[in-house]
C-alpha cells in the first residue's frame, strides 16, 4: 500500500488574495463569534499583508501570527515594540512543531527589521514562556457599587464634566491631546498615530460609548472617561440596576481624577461599574474611605520578548547611571545568549558583548524582559529564583531599572 506523499510546508507571508483563510484561522481558534467576524471585516485600518506571518501546508494556511508596527513609550521614550496577535493552530495540526517553526521565524523576521522586542496577550503563559517571553506588565480592573466608593476627604471643584460631541473634529482633539499629555512620560503605553484614532473612535462609536471630559474652571481639559452603560432590568428588584463599563479613564492631575470619580457616583442608577484596564499604580484606592470596595483583580497583560538584547537594553531611558555584566540566557533565539557589558548614563545606553568576563547578574531572557520594562524588580526576581548575583549588583540593577510609571497597556489588541 502506497504511504502518503510528503507535505510541502512553507513558512511564509500571506497574499492578499490568502487573508480571508489567514483570518479565518485565529476566528476558529478564539470561538470568535459571527459579530465578531462580521465586526472585524468593517474595522478600519487592517493590517498589512506584510504583517502577517503563517505555515501553509500544500498551499492551506493552518497556523497564524500577526503584529502590528506600532510605537510604544518604554519609560517614557518611544520604541518600536509590535503588539503579537492572532496567534493560532487549526487543532487537527497542533503538536507537530509548526508554531515552534513559525516563533522560531518570526524572531528572524523582527529582528531583520530592527524591532528589540515584541508583546502580547496570552492566551495561556505556558505557551509563550517556552519561547522566552516573560511577563512585562498586569492587568487591573475594579469591580465596584459607586454608592460605597465616597472620597476620603470632602472636594469642592471649580471646573465641570461635561459628554463630548464625538462627530465634532474639536471636540474630539481636546480627548486626543489629554491622552497624548498623559500617555507621555509613560510605560509600556502605546502611541496613538491617526489610523489608530480613528480606530479608537470607530469602536467607541460602535459600542454606544460617552466621553466623558472633565475641564477646570479655565475650561481647560484635564480629564477624559470613555465608557457606556446598560439596564440589567431584572423585574420586581428595588433600587438602581445599571452596569456601567469605563473602558479608559486618564487624568492630568489629582483634581481631575476626583471630578470623573464624583461624575461616576453621581449615577444614581448604576448598581456596579466596572473599570477595564486600570493603572496598575492608580492613586484612587489611597483617596477613597473604603478601598476595599474597588474589589480591585489582578491577572497578567503584556508577555514581553526580548528580540535583539543590545537594542532592547539601548532603548530606554533609567533612573539612574551604572554598569552591570549580564549572562543572559537564551536557547530558543542564540544570538541573544551570552555575556554583555551594559553601561547607561541614565539617558544614553550602550551594550557590548564581554564574552569570558564574571557576570554581575544572571538571569534568562524571559527575566530581563519583566527587568527591562520595569514590570519587576531584580530583589524580586532574585527572589522568585530566576536571577543570581552579588547582592551589591542587585540593588545597582534596582536603582537603575526602575521606572517613573508601572508598565500598563491600556487597549486590547
Amino acid at each position: 500500500m502506497p504511504g502518503r506523499r510528503p507535505r510541502q510546508i512553507e513558512i511564509r507571508t500571506a497574499t492578499e488574495a490568502e487573508l480571508s483563510a489567514f483570518d479565518a484561522v485565529p476566528h476558529y481558534v478564539f470561538a470568535s463569534s459571527p459579530e465578531d467576524v462580521r465586526t472585524y471585516a468593517m474595522m478600519p485600518s487592517p493590517l498589512p499583508a506584510e504583517c502577517r506571518l503563517g505555515v501553509f501546508i500544500d498551499g492551506k494556511v493552518t497556523t497564524t501570527y500577526e503584529w502590528i508596527p506600532w510605537q510604544v513609550r518604554l519609560n517614557g521614550r518611544p520604541t518600536s515594540i509590535p503588539g503579537v496577535t492572532a496567534v493560532g493552530t487549526y487543532p487537527q495540526f497542533r503538536r507537530r512543531g509548526h508554531l515552534r517553526m513559525l516563533m522560531a521565524r518570526a524572531m528572524e523576521v523582527h529582528r531583520e527589521r530592527g524591532e528589540p522586542m515584541v508583546m502580547l496577550w496570552a492566551s495561556m503563559g505556558a505557551i509563550y514562556q517556552r519561547f522566552g517571553y516573560g511577563r512585562g506588565s498586569e492587568y487591573v480592573t475594579y469591580h465596584v457599587d459607586p454608592r460605597f466608593v465616597a472620597l476620603r476627604e470632602p472636594f469642592t471643584w471649580d471646573g465641570e464634566v461635561r459628554l463630548i460631541d464625538q462627530s465634532s473634529a474639536a471636540d474630539r482633539a481636546v480627548a486626543e491631546r489629554v491622552h497624548e499629555e498623559w500617555a507621555a512620560p509613560r510605560n509600556l503605553v502605546p502611541m496613538r498615530d491617526a489610523a489608530r484614532w480613528a480606530h479608537q473612535w470607530w469602536e467607541a462609536q460602535r459600542q454606544g460609548h460617552y466621553v466623558a471630559v472633565a475641564e477646570d474652571a479655565t475650561g481647560r481639559a484635564r480629564g477624559v472617561m470613555v465608557y457606556k452603560s446598560k439596564e440589567n432590568q431584572i423585574p420586581n428588584e428595588p433600587g438602581p440596576d445599571q452596569q456601567m463599563e469605563v473602558r479608559d479613564f486618564f487624568v492630568l492631575d489629582l483634581d481631575a481624577r476626583r471630578a470623573l470619580w464624583q461624575y461616576v457616583r453621581a449615577h444614581d442608577l448604576v448598581l456596579r461599574a466596572r473599570f477595564g484596564g486600570v493603572e496598575p499604580d492608580d492613586p484612587l484606592p489611597d483617596l477613597l474611605l473604603e478601598p476595599r470596595e474597588l474589589r480591585r483583580a489582578t491577572g497578567d497583560a503584556m508577555w514581553v520578548r526580548i528580540i535583539d538584547v543590545p537594542r532592547a537594553l539601548e532603548a530606554r531611558p533609567y533612573s539612574a547611571a551604572g554598569t552591570l555584566t549580564l549572562r543572559v540566557h537564551d536557547d530558543f533565539a542564540p544570538w541573544n545568549d551570552g555575556f554583555w557589558r551594559f553601561e547607561t548614563d541614565g539617558d544614553q545606553s550602550r551594550v557590548t558583548p564581554a564574552e569570558g568576563a564574571a557576570a554581575d547578574l544572571d538571569l534568562s531572557v524571559n527575566a530581563l524582559a519583566s527587568l527591562l520594562t520595569g514590570f519587576r524588580s531584580a530583589t524580586r526576581i532574585e527572589r522568585a529564583g530566576m536571577l543570581s548575583g552579588d547582592a551589591a549588583a542587585v540593588r545597582r540593577a534596582d536603582a537603575i531599572f526602575a521606572t517613573a510609571y508601572a508598565p500598563h497597556m491600556p487597549e486590547g489588541f
